[in-house]
C-alpha cells in the first residue's frame, strides 16, 4: 500500500512541478509575464470575480464526475471488477476530454487559431458524437441499470445547446439559453455518475 502511494505521489507531484517548468520556459522564452500563467484571471483582468460564474460552477460539477468515475473506477478494477471498471474508466477519460475543452475553450480556440472556418469546429463536435455512440452500443447494458434518464437528460441538453450556439448569435437571451442548456446537462451528467458511482461501490462492499 506504501509503494502504491508513494508512486502516486510521485506522478502527481512530477505532473506538477513539469506544469510549473513549462510555464517557467515559457515565460522566459516568449518574454511573458508569469503572473499571465499563474494569477487569477479575474485579478489579472481586473474584472469582477463573478463573471463567469455558471461556467465556473460547471466546471467543478464536471470535475467532480471526472474524479468520482476515476476513484471508482480504480476500486473496482482493483477488486477485479473489469466490466464496470472499465465503463468508469472510459467515463472518466471521455468527462475529462469534455471538462479540458470546456475550462481552456479548446474547440473555439483551435478554430480561432487556425482557421477562419468553422469547420474544425464541426469535426470536433463529429467526434464526440461518433464517440458517444460508440460509449452507448459498447456500454449500454450497464447505463441502463442505473439513472439513465439523467444521461439521456444531458446528452439531450448538450446537443441542444450545440444546436443554439449553432443557430443563434452568441448575445442576449440567446446565449443565455444555450449556456442555461450546457449547465443543466453538466448538472445532470453529474448525477448520473455520481449515483452510479455510489450504487457500484456499494454493491462491491456489501458482497
Amino acid at each position: 500500500m506504501k509503494i502504491t502511494l508513494k508512486k502516486i505521489a510521485i506522478a502527481i507531484f512530477s505532473f506538477a512541478f513539469s506544469v510549473l517548468a513549462l510555464c517557467f520556459a515559457l515565460a522566459t522564452y516568449y518574454n511573458i509575464p508569469f503572473e499571465k500563467f499563474t494569477g487569477d484571471p479575474s485579478l489579472l483582468s481586473k474584472s469582477n470575480p463573478l463573471i463567469g460564474f455558471v461556467s465556473n460552477l460547471g466546471i467543478l460539477f464536471w470535475t467532480f464526475s471526472a474524479s468520482v468515475c476515476f476513484f471508482s473506477s480504480f476500486i473496482l478494477l482493483k477488486h477485479k471488477k473489469y466490466t464496470n471498471g472499465w465503463f468508469l474508466l472510459y467515463s472518466g477519460v471521455f468527462t475529462s476530454l469534455l471538462l479540458f475543452d470546456d475550462l481552456f475553450m479548446l474547440h473555439d480556440y483551435l478554430v480561432y487559431f487556425f482557421t477562419e472556418s468553422s469547420v474544425l469546429q464541426y469535426l470536433i463536435y463529429t467526434f464526440y458524437a461518433v464517440f458517444s455512440i460508440w460509449y452507448m452500443i459498447k456500454f449500454y447494458k450497464i447505463i441502463l441499470k442505473y439513472p439513465y434518464l439523467f444521461l439521456g437528460l444531458a446528452y439531450s441538453c448538450f446537443a441542444l445547446s450545440i444546436l443554439a450556439d449553432i443557430v443563434f448569435e452568441n448575445t442576449g437571451i440567446q446565449y443565455f439559453i444555450e449556456d442555461s442548456l450546457k449547465f443543466t446537462g453538466i448538472i445532470s451528467w453529474s448525477l448520473f455518475f455520481g449515483f452510479t458511482c455510489y450504487r457500484m461501490i456499494k454493491t462491491e462492499f456489501k458482497n
